[in-house]
């Protein structure tokens, strides 16, 4: 009985995921998909970093189901961290809507998030949708991302799957009320780098910004899309996208 249950909450959790997405017509039964979360989680529950070999013999439905019932959205590779830490080299960094914190824990840099789904009204929110909030890690320090920002002055700043700010000037580009000003982060740092994917995170503002676009291998997360995820790098003290002024 308890299996079913699981079985079900697992199928309104992809519904509801999908339908955000805009891929409603996607059907995806919980019951025909392995589980990998004996991959990912280590013996405390905590997601892991893994070497992309470990992801490369996963379906994107297999990462979709792992993401959706552990409110995991990038999975984060030792191929990722390798690139990371070259790309940081003797700069100080942090990372930004870190969630887990278990990509700022292999870097060994500090982790920030506003760790907002902590919050009474967001968990019950969270909770008659049937999904499971973030489980924030407890390195994890509680600062929004610009709060962070003025507290830890880093030369580099890491972000993963985090959403931006709505401006009611471009209602298109869709974003949160409580999502991060990019640009603003961008010129108070001297590098930014996100990583997300092509269909999900297509309408960023900070995209009219220069930057510098990779999509390796070794990039995995719960999207199920068909598009590309991808790094993108922004470098500090750039002008705002919408008007032209130093953000």
């Amino acid at each position: 009985m308890a299996g079913h249950v699981v079985d079900i909450v697992a199928r309104s959790l992809l519904t509801n995921t999908l339908r955000k997405w805009g891929m409603e017509g996607f059907r995806l039964d919980p019951t025909r998909v392995r589980d990998i979360s004996g991959d990912l989680l280590d013996a405390h529950g905590r997601l892991q970093v893994v070497p992309a070999a470990a992801l490369a013999d996963t379906s994107a439905e297999e990462r979709m189901l792992f993401g959706v019932r552990n409110g995991v959205y990038g999975l984060p590779t030792a191929e990722l961290c390798d690139f990371l830490r070259g790309r940081i080299g003797g700069r100080t960094a942090i990372e930004i809507g870190a969630g887990t914190g278990a990509l700022a824990r292999a870097l060994g840099i500090v982790a920030t998030d506003n760790r907002q789904q902590e919050g009474a009204a967001v968990r019950a929110h969270y909770q008659r949708l049937g999904q499971p909030t973030v489980p924030y890690g407890p390195n994890v320090e509680k600062l929004d991302a610009h709060r962070a920002v003025e507290r830890h002055r880093p030369q580099v700043v890491i972000a993963c799957w985090v959403t931006h700010r709505f401006d009611p000037k471009a209602p298109d580009a869709g974003g949160s009320e409580t999502g991060v000003d990019e640009a603003a982060i961008i010129a108070s740092c001297e590098e930014y780098i996100f990583i997300g994917n092509e269909h999900v995170h297509h309408y960023k503002p900070i995209w009219k910004l220069p930057h510098e676009k990779l999509t390796p291998s070794w990039l995995y997360s719960r999207a199920i899309n068909g598009t590309r995820d991808f790094i993108g790098i922004w470098r500090g003290g750039q002008r705002s996208p919408n008007t032209g002024t130093a953000a």
